[in-house]
């Protein structure tokens, strides 16, 4: 019996296949097409919508558009219905976006039309976007459309229908304009694995909780395939390529065979009933993971089962041990960085590191991996208020402006919403904003970020100060200076109009004073203090120089000295 796809068109029976296999979640066809093609594709499960647009000379023409998926639809006619077909870059990019086209591509098409690519002349034919030269995203595409592809030629060949020798011949081209699609990370994954094991807290469906997207760089991540599996295989490659030898310098594994061997569940491969142990010697850190978790590493998954009972690699410390392999990101320049650490000059004495030397603290990974890494762990712990919900008035959290539209990085060519974050803290009334895009790349290092359509830098101190990161309180005072006999702080810190600056002064000479400098070791404020024989002391700083101008948003220093002694702390300010 010929399978009723068949009596489709090939064209159109490979769109409705790849549309029902979820890669390609919406699919256009550039006309109406007949009662007994709708009945089809409907058996197959899509649902169809015709939309009408207009022409230059005034007339409409139809088009069909058919998903697995409702709301594709909705999309699609909220934007084209009844709308001209036009050629403006505007129109193009937006429909670059819906229809799934990688956005490198969909850029480098608008500006120089059809360039040279790798895939002409092969798998250029079966794709519905034309790829730009030097495309990072298409490859891992290919082998999704090329199978589909493939099984369509099989059903037409064993239906005896003839088909035209070059039937794809230019394909690419001519279906730029009107078939395409996008998987939008919802739904089921294409071609799932069995060794892919559910995870809690996964809203995306990628096989990672939410905060392991947030510390992989993964959020709002548009992917054709789970990024769980990509992570975990690139993680059980390095594993897999330590050196076996110990070291006091380099990260190295140590294989912890036993006399015993496990069964998978899932496939029956047989794995050792030992671990396999990671170090890394100059952070101090080690991580133990048994072989049967490498094994299912291997299929893409973190989650692994031994015996019936599941367990989970530890990302977080997996990803700290395996730091210094994380280097692709690191290229990206840093403004007013001397050491080229990724932390910026101010950054570097904010965070006390030396702003000569990236590697401060001897780790194995630069200044700006570190910091990055710390504070990307914070941020992974902050609770999401969804839009129209009640943020909570005692925690920071995190609030998201996703929109229709997505971005590449330029380091890795991954795609991530296009939209931005919000960072609040409603205790001190302090917020910052800045494109999804910084996310991923915090998570790889660098607070500087590139992408197709955003690029900046999160300014660290200002993000430290509103995640409240080793900032002092009232309530935790530090052990400061005390062969000096004396403590120094101010609060609040960082602080909006005034601050109180505290100080305890039983050995201060005659006469002392405090001095306030701006990042630039200018003289911004000067108090006079005279012997005082309270155990506390404080004056109270505006905001505002010798000249009662005020001052702007910034780092400022603050110095106890008495002519022989100083001691010297940094406050924030912000307007």
């Amino acid at each position: 019996m010929k399978n009723p796809i068949t009596k489709l068109d090939f064209q159109l029976a490979y769109l409705t296949m790849l549309t029902k296999q979820q890669i390609k979640p919406l699919s256009r066809w550039e006309k109406r097409i007949s009662s007994q093609k709708v009945g089809i594709l409907k058996k197959q499960g899509l649902k169809l919508e015709t939309v009408q647009r207009k022409l230059l000379n005034g007339k409409y023409s139809y088009e069909t558009i058919f998903s697995t998926k409702s709301r594709y639809l909705d999309i699609y006619l909220k934007n084209f219905y009844n709308q001209p077909i036009v050629t403006q870059k505007s129109d193009r990019k937006k429909e670059g976006f819906l229809f799934g086209y990688p956005s490198c591509c969909v850029k480098n098409f608008i500006e120089n039309g059809y360039t040279k690519n790798p895939y002409i002349g092969k798998e250029q034919e079966i794709l519905f976007h034309w790829v730009c030269p030097d495309c990072r995203i298409t490859p891992s595409l290919i082998p999704y459309y090329q199978k589909i592809h493939n099984e369509c030629q099989q059903l037409f060949s064993e239906s005896d229908v003839r088909l035209f020798p070059h039937h794809m011949a230019g394909f690419g081209k001519k279906a730029l304009p009107y078939a395409a699609a996008f998987l939008l990370a919802l739904g089921t994954p294409l071609l799932a694995d069995d060794h892919w094991l559910t995870v809690p807290d996964d809203p995306d469906l990628n096989y990672l909780s939410y905060k392991e997207d947030i510390l992989l760089g993964t959020q709002c991540l548009y992917s054709f395939i789970p990024s769980a599996d990509s992570i975990a295989k690139a993680y059980k490659t390095i594993i897999d390529n330590l050196p076996r030898e110990q070291s006091d310098t380099t990260c190295y594994a140590v294989d912890n065979y036993t006399y015993g061997f496990y069964n998978c569940p899932i496939c029956g491969e047989t794995a050792n009933m030992g671990t396999v142990t990671v170090h890394n010697p100059l952070r101090n850190l080690e991580i133990d993971i048994p072989y049967m978790a490498m094994h299912f590493m291997n299929h893409g998954s973190f989650s692994f089962i031994i015996e019936e009972d599941t367990s989970r690699v530890d990302i977080e410390l997996l990803k700290e041990v395996l730091a210094p392999f994380d280097i692709e990101h690191l290229s990206i320049i840093t403004l007013n960085d001397n050491d080229n650490d990724g932390l910026n000059n101010p950054s570097e004495l904010y965070f006390e590191t030396d702003p000569e030397n990236p590697y401060t603290h001897n780790l194995g990974i630069d200044d700006g991996q570190e910091m990055t890494e710390a504070i990307i762990e914070h941020i992974s712990d902050l609770p999401v208020v969804e839009a129209g919900g009640t943020p909570p008035d005692d925690k920071v959290y995190l609030l998201y402006g996703e929109v229709w539209g997505f971005e590449s990085c330029d380091i890795c060519g991954q795609n991530l919403n296009m939209g931005t974050v919000d960072i609040i803290n409603p205790m001190n009334g302090t917020s910052m904003s800045f494109s999804i895009i910084g996310l991923h790349y915090m998570a790889h290092g660098r607070f500087a970020y590139n992408g197709t359509e955003n690029t900046g830098e999160i300014d660290p101190i200002e993000l430290a100060t509103i995640l409240d990161i080793n900032l002092v309180s009232i309530d935790n005072l530090p052990e400061i200076a005390e062969k000096y006999g004396y403590q120094l702080i101010n609060f609040p810190n960082p602080f909006t109009g005034s601050t109180t600056i505290s100080f305890s002064a039983t050995d201060l000479h005659e006469l002392s004073n405090i001095r306030i400098y701006n990042i630039k070791g200018q003289l911004v404020k000067q108090f006079i203090i005279p012997n005082s024989k309270f155990l506390i002391n404080e004056v109270e700083w505006d905001g505002k120089d010798e000249n009662g101008e005020s001052v702007p948003t910034g780092i400022y220093l603050y110095m106890l000295s008495d002519g022989e002694n100083s001691i010297t702390k940094k406050m924030i300010l912000l307007r």
